[in-house]
């Protein structure tokens, strides 16, 4: 039954004959391959990670908006870049992470798009990366009548690299152009990925150099990546955390420079991510309870909690609208240093070292340390930025490992030092756990802060039914939105794509489960290449 308004699905007719291959794969070309679904047959393109292909340009002759699907190759094609002609940056697109077992299209929706009947959509090959296309399609846009309950904040740590080598500025800030079309709240954006800023900023202690780091090896191609295009923006002098935070204000939303809170030097074969002034300052070490060093620097020194300020503060002169601490990546931050052993001292009398890491009073002194960097942070913040300047912390999933890790919700609260709350799904030495919501809940009841909990991390649990499970259940709570770790990133698979449209209410939760489990929606391929291609064959490969 067709359920679509405008089909294309013969690719052999945009390009020319230097552009395409009817036979074999080869390099500079895509590859045309005939198909039959039970609805339509028609020639798809398919190019192999090596082969470079050229773009494609397909004019779509509609006037009026429309939902705009592409049909991916199910069990081959990973990714594609895909725009249209007026569009500023080419957007990633790729199936859903749900692998059926039958040769199929994944119908995946892209985007709603005002046509004018003469705008192109222009496919990309990325390098490296598996594409095939078999049609492109238009649909009446789907009504979206759920009221918006809840507010949404997605994470994007910043990693220049996490979908290849960006071609500019704009196309490293591409997730946040399509993220846009979701109606996220938040996003915190990375500023230090590894520890130092990555961008040209202004003070000498927090500058890394690329062009030293790619003198070394590094553990994967993506690292490498990374410093690739760092050095390429740092001599023209870009500033992609600007224009990032730019364009998310440009789309109302409200965009934060998130740090990942450590200063440190990782041990091989991970010591590509290090910090200067880590190496530089021995002396700032955190040291556990048996006088070893360990790899992060001390909260307890003013030196260190300063350079984060700085971050932070240099983050808003660049566009963000606020501070995004995010604790749960970089534990610990006090340790047994010297000013905490004369802390507890002058409290306590005693010997720091001879009670238990978890007792209260040595909690409660790593606390201070902690307490007193919100301090300074938020007055540095309202100095450069005025009272409007938010500041968010994530933070551990109880009252136990915050405490632990010496932060102090409660005080927090009370003397008004964060303004959005996101208990995280990690305790100690980052386990997953359930979030403490009757904690939580009860320490942000009757102030101002927003609590807004993660669903969950992706390096824990990718089953995407369980996140708005999860959501559903937060619904009970008094809470006034969710977080989505990676979320900017994530959106790009269709079913996360959906999560995140679907937290904007429960009844839109309730709905969003439901078509899950209906996922995905595939047409199934009958020939390919003129032969049967799901009875009597075993996937691409024999």
């Amino acid at each position: 039954m067709k359920d679509w308004e405008w089909l294309f699905c013969d690719f052999s007719t945009v390009l020319t004959e230097h552009e395409k291959s009817t036979t074999d794969s080869r390099k500079g070309v895509w590859q045309i391959v005939d198909y039959q679904t039970d609805d339509f047959s028609g020639k798809l393109i398919l190019a192999q990670p090596t082969s470079d292909a050229p773009d494609v340009r397909v004019r779509i002759p509609l006037k009026g908006t429309y939902d705009i699907y592409l049909g991916l190759f199910q069990n081959f094609c990973d990714r594609v870049k895909v725009k249209f002609s007026t569009d500023s940056v080419f957007e990633r697109v790729k199936h859903s992470s749900k692998v059926i077992r039958q040769q199929a299209f994944e119908e995946v929706y892209w985007k709603t798009e005002a046509l004018d009947g003469e705008k192109e959509l222009i496919i990309r090959q990325e390098q490296g990366i598996r594409a095939s296309v078999g049609y492109i399609m238009a649909k009446k846009p789907q009504q979206k009548n759920n009221k918006k309950e809840y507010l949404i904040h997605l994470t994007d740590d910043g990693f220049p690299s996490n979908y290849g080598i960006p071609e500019d500025v704009d196309d490293a800030c591409w997730n946040i152009i399509a993220c846009s079309r979701l109606s996220v709240d938040y996003v915190s954006r990375g500023i230090n990925p590894t520890s130092m800023a990555d961008y040209p900023t202004r003070h000498a202690s927090l500058r890394r150099n690329p062009e030293k780091l790619l003198k070394t090896e590094f553990p994967a191609p993506i690292y490498r990546q990374c410093y690739e295009a760092l050095a390429k923006f740092f001599k023209e002098n870009k500033n992609v955390p600007e224009r990032y935070f730019k364009i998310a204000k440009n789309a109302g939303i409200k965009p934060l420079a998130y740090c990942r809170m450590a200063m440190y030097h990782a041990n091989p074969p991970w010591d590509c991510f290090r910090s200067d002034f880590y190496d530089e300052h021995p002396e700032f070490r955190c040291i556990d309870i048996d006088g070893m060093p360990v790899n992060r620097l001390s909260f307890a020194y003013p030196e260190v909690r300063h350079e984060f300020i700085k971050l932070f503060t240099e983050g808003i002169e660049m566009g963000a609208t606020g501070a995004s601490n995010c604790f749960v990546r970089g534990f610990p931050f006090v340790c047994y240093e010297e000013p905490v052993k004369k802390r507890f001292k002058e409290i306590y009398g005693q010997d720091i070292t001879k009670f238990p890491e978890t007792d209260q009073k040595v909690e409660n002194v790593r606390c201070e340390f902690m307490t007193q960097y919100m301090r300074e942070l938020k007055d540095a913040l309202k100095k450069v930025g005025g009272n409007d300047v938010l500041n968010m912390a994530i933070v551990h999933a109880n009252e136990d490992a915050c405490s632990y890790y010496g932060l102090d919700i409660k005080t927090w609260v009370k003397e008004g030092l964060v303004d959005i709350l996101c208990p995280y799904t990690w305790t100690f030495e980052g386990r997953p756990e359930e979030i403490d919501m009757d904690f939580f809940v009860e320490a942000v009841k009757g102030s101002n802060v927003k609590l807004l909990p993660f669903l969950g991390s992706m390096y824990n649990d990718n089953n995407p039914l369980n996140f708005l499970q999860r959501a559903l259940v937060m619904t009970k709570y008094p809470i006034d939105g969710f977080s989505f770790w990676d979320g900017v990133d994530h959106r790009v698979d269709p079913m996360f794509h959906m999560i995140i449209e679907a937290l904007v209410s429960k009844q839109s939760i309730k709905e969003a489960i439901d078509k899950l489990h209906n996922w995905p929606e595939c047409r199934v391929l009958v020939t390919l290449q003129g032969t049967k291609i799901n009875k009597h064959n075993y996937g691409l490969s024999m």
